[in-house]
Protein backbone atom coordinates (compact mmCIF):
# COMPACT_ATOMS: atom_id res chain seq x y z
CA UNK A 1 0.00 0.00 0.00
CA UNK A 2 1.64 3.39 -1.19
CA UNK A 3 1.10 6.11 1.65
CA UNK A 4 2.85 9.61 1.54
CA UNK A 5 6.34 10.33 2.97
CA UNK A 6 4.63 13.02 5.39
CA UNK A 7 2.12 11.00 6.67
CA UNK A 8 4.75 8.27 7.42
CA UNK A 9 6.95 10.61 9.11
CA UNK A 10 3.95 12.12 11.51
CA UNK A 11 2.88 8.79 12.07
CA UNK A 12 6.56 6.92 13.27
CA UNK A 13 6.91 10.66 15.14
CA UNK A 14 4.02 9.67 17.19
CA UNK A 15 4.79 5.88 17.37
CA UNK A 16 8.06 7.42 18.61
CA UNK A 17 6.94 9.60 21.01
CA UNK A 18 4.72 7.27 22.58
CA UNK A 19 7.25 4.61 23.02
CA UNK A 20 9.46 7.13 24.65
CA UNK A 21 6.84 7.56 27.47
CA UNK A 22 6.80 3.67 27.47
CA UNK A 23 3.60 3.51 25.88
CA UNK A 24 2.55 2.77 22.10
CA UNK A 25 0.23 5.15 19.49
CA UNK A 26 -3.58 4.09 19.46
CA UNK A 27 -5.40 4.16 16.14
CA UNK A 28 -8.89 4.45 15.66
CA UNK A 29 -10.41 2.04 12.91
CA UNK A 30 -12.88 4.14 10.71
CA UNK A 31 -13.79 5.66 7.88
CA UNK A 32 -16.76 7.06 5.43
CA UNK A 33 -20.09 5.36 4.20
CA UNK A 34 -21.89 6.25 1.32
CA UNK A 35 -25.27 5.61 -0.42
CA UNK A 36 -26.29 3.78 2.96
CA UNK A 37 -29.88 4.06 2.49
CA UNK A 38 -31.36 1.18 4.66
CA UNK A 39 -30.74 -0.33 7.62
CA UNK A 40 -28.81 -3.51 8.64
CA UNK A 41 -25.70 -3.00 7.88
CA UNK A 42 -22.60 -4.30 10.34
CA UNK A 43 -18.90 -4.36 9.62
CA UNK A 44 -16.65 -6.47 11.40
CA UNK A 45 -12.32 -5.90 12.06
CA UNK A 46 -11.44 -9.73 13.72
CA UNK A 47 -13.93 -9.82 16.07
CA UNK A 48 -14.59 -6.70 16.79
CA UNK A 49 -17.70 -5.06 15.10
CA UNK A 50 -19.65 -1.71 14.39
CA UNK A 51 -23.48 -1.30 13.44
CA UNK A 52 -23.57 1.11 11.16
CA UNK A 53 -27.26 2.80 11.04
CA UNK A 54 -29.34 4.23 7.71
CA UNK A 55 -27.90 7.54 6.50
CA UNK A 56 -24.62 7.53 8.37
CA UNK A 57 -21.58 8.91 6.79
CA UNK A 58 -18.66 7.26 9.03
CA UNK A 59 -17.83 4.69 11.15
CA UNK A 60 -15.60 4.19 13.85
CA UNK A 61 -15.66 0.52 15.65
CA UNK A 62 -15.42 0.35 19.21
CA UNK A 63 -12.18 -0.88 19.68
CA UNK A 64 -8.87 1.07 18.97
CA UNK A 65 -5.83 -0.75 17.29
CA UNK A 66 -1.62 -0.34 18.84
CA UNK A 67 0.58 1.10 16.05
CA UNK A 68 1.66 -1.69 13.67
CA UNK A 69 -1.33 -3.81 14.52
CA UNK A 70 -3.31 -5.09 10.77
CA UNK A 71 -6.73 -4.48 10.56
CA UNK A 72 -9.02 -5.67 7.78
CA UNK A 73 -12.38 -4.33 7.88
CA UNK A 74 -15.55 -6.81 6.20
CA UNK A 75 -18.71 -6.55 5.47
CA UNK A 76 -20.57 -8.84 7.74
CA UNK A 77 -24.06 -8.30 7.32
CA UNK A 78 -25.46 -6.23 4.21
CA UNK A 79 -27.95 -4.00 4.89
CA UNK A 80 -31.68 -4.98 3.67
CA UNK A 81 -31.94 -4.74 0.11
CA UNK A 82 -28.54 -3.89 -0.47
CA UNK A 83 -24.73 -4.44 -1.35
CA UNK A 84 -21.71 -2.56 0.45
CA UNK A 85 -18.10 -3.07 -0.69
CA UNK A 86 -14.96 -1.82 1.35
CA UNK A 87 -11.70 -0.12 -0.46
CA UNK A 88 -9.38 1.02 1.83
CA UNK A 89 -9.99 -1.59 4.24
CA UNK A 90 -6.86 -3.18 5.13
CA UNK A 91 -3.68 -2.69 6.13
CA UNK A 92 -1.47 -1.80 9.68
CA UNK A 93 -1.67 0.85 12.16
CA UNK A 94 0.57 3.38 11.77
CA UNK A 95 1.20 3.19 8.09
CA UNK A 96 -0.66 6.39 7.52
CA UNK A 97 -1.91 9.28 10.39
CA UNK A 98 -4.92 8.35 10.49
CA UNK A 99 -7.06 4.89 8.70
CA UNK A 100 -9.67 6.03 6.61
CA UNK A 101 -11.37 3.05 4.89
CA UNK A 102 -14.18 3.76 2.56
CA UNK A 103 -17.75 1.79 2.18
CA UNK A 104 -19.53 1.86 -0.39
CA UNK A 105 -23.40 0.94 -0.97
CA UNK A 106 -25.58 0.69 -3.82
CA UNK A 107 -29.20 -1.10 -4.40
CA UNK A 108 -30.02 -4.24 -4.79
CA UNK A 109 -31.03 -5.12 -9.06
CA UNK A 110 -33.22 -7.33 -10.78
CA UNK A 111 -33.98 -8.31 -14.09
CA UNK A 112 -37.62 -7.42 -15.32
CA UNK A 113 -38.83 -9.94 -18.44
CA UNK A 114 -41.35 -11.60 -19.95
CA UNK A 115 -43.31 -13.79 -22.65
CA UNK A 116 -45.03 -13.09 -25.40
CA UNK A 117 -47.36 -14.68 -28.04
CA UNK A 118 -48.89 -14.24 -31.19
CA UNK A 119 -45.37 -12.31 -32.70
CA UNK A 120 -45.72 -13.82 -35.93
CA UNK A 121 -44.00 -13.31 -39.42
CA UNK A 122 -45.63 -11.14 -42.38
CA UNK A 123 -47.46 -13.21 -44.82
CA UNK A 124 -44.70 -12.65 -47.50
CA UNK A 125 -42.06 -13.83 -44.54
CA UNK A 126 -40.70 -10.37 -43.11
CA UNK A 127 -40.05 -10.42 -39.48
CA UNK A 128 -41.88 -8.23 -37.43
CA UNK A 129 -40.40 -6.58 -34.50
CA UNK A 130 -42.05 -4.88 -31.17
CA UNK A 131 -40.70 -2.76 -29.05
CA UNK A 132 -41.41 -2.01 -25.45
CA UNK A 133 -40.32 0.59 -23.38
CA UNK A 134 -40.26 0.94 -19.13
CA UNK A 135 -41.10 4.61 -19.14
CA UNK A 136 -40.43 4.62 -15.17
CA UNK A 137 -37.15 3.14 -14.30
CA UNK A 138 -35.47 3.43 -18.23
CA UNK A 139 -34.31 0.69 -20.79
CA UNK A 140 -36.44 -0.44 -24.20
CA UNK A 141 -36.27 -3.81 -25.57
CA UNK A 142 -37.59 -4.61 -29.26
CA UNK A 143 -39.32 -8.61 -29.47
CA UNK A 144 -38.83 -9.97 -33.02
CA UNK A 145 -40.62 -12.49 -34.79
CA UNK A 146 -37.31 -14.05 -36.29
CA UNK A 147 -36.59 -15.17 -32.76
CA UNK A 148 -39.85 -16.66 -31.82
CA UNK A 149 -41.28 -20.09 -32.11
CA UNK A 150 -44.74 -19.95 -33.29
CA UNK A 151 -45.05 -16.36 -32.68
CA UNK A 152 -43.67 -17.01 -29.35
CA UNK A 153 -40.74 -16.72 -26.73
CA UNK A 154 -39.83 -14.60 -23.59
CA UNK A 155 -37.59 -11.52 -23.46
CA UNK A 156 -35.98 -9.69 -20.58
CA UNK A 157 -34.68 -5.33 -20.65
CA UNK A 158 -31.06 -5.49 -20.60
CA UNK A 159 -31.34 -2.49 -17.79
CA UNK A 160 -32.22 -3.85 -14.34
CA UNK A 161 -34.34 -2.31 -11.96
CA UNK A 162 -33.12 -1.14 -8.41
CA UNK A 163 -35.38 -2.81 -5.25
CA UNK A 164 -37.75 -0.29 -4.61
CA UNK A 165 -37.83 1.14 -7.82
CA UNK A 166 -41.28 1.53 -10.12
CA UNK A 167 -41.31 0.18 -13.38
CA UNK A 168 -44.64 0.95 -15.95
CA UNK A 169 -44.36 -0.90 -19.43
CA UNK A 170 -46.13 0.15 -22.46
CA UNK A 171 -46.46 -1.30 -26.07
CA UNK A 172 -45.39 0.94 -29.06
CA UNK A 173 -47.45 0.89 -31.71
CA UNK A 174 -45.30 -2.10 -34.26
CA UNK A 175 -47.05 -0.30 -37.26
CA UNK A 176 -46.66 -3.56 -39.02
CA UNK A 177 -50.34 -4.78 -39.12
CA UNK A 178 -50.08 -6.37 -35.68
CA UNK A 179 -52.35 -4.63 -32.36
CA UNK A 180 -50.04 -5.86 -29.08
CA UNK A 181 -51.16 -5.42 -25.46
CA UNK A 182 -49.24 -6.13 -22.25
CA UNK A 183 -50.45 -7.19 -18.81
CA UNK A 184 -48.70 -7.00 -15.79
CA UNK A 185 -46.63 -4.35 -17.00
CA UNK A 186 -46.59 -1.90 -13.60
CA UNK A 187 -44.88 -2.58 -10.62
CA UNK A 188 -42.36 -1.85 -8.09
CA UNK A 189 -39.43 -4.24 -7.70
CA UNK A 190 -39.17 -6.37 -4.65
CA UNK A 191 -36.44 -8.66 -3.55
CA UNK A 192 -36.53 -11.10 -7.25
CA UNK A 193 -36.70 -10.63 -10.51
CA UNK A 194 -39.95 -9.96 -12.62
CA UNK A 195 -40.67 -12.16 -15.23
CA UNK A 196 -44.86 -11.87 -15.86
CA UNK A 197 -45.03 -9.37 -17.84
CA UNK A 198 -47.31 -11.27 -20.83
CA UNK A 199 -47.29 -9.58 -24.27
CA UNK A 200 -49.95 -10.16 -26.58
CA UNK A 201 -50.62 -9.59 -30.00
CA UNK A 202 -53.38 -9.99 -32.92
CA UNK A 203 -53.58 -9.37 -36.57
CA UNK A 204 -55.36 -5.91 -36.78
Amino acid sequence: MKFSYVSAVAALGVAAALAACGGKAQFAVQGTVVNLNNSGLILGNGSDTVSVPSGATTFTFPKQIDYGTDYNIVVKQNPAHMQCGVSRGSGSAGQNVAIQAVVTCAQNEYSLGGQFTGLTAAADGTARTVTLLNGSAGGSVTLSSASATNGAGSFAFSATVADGTAYGVTVLDPGNGLSCTIANGTGVMHEVPVNNLQVTCVPK
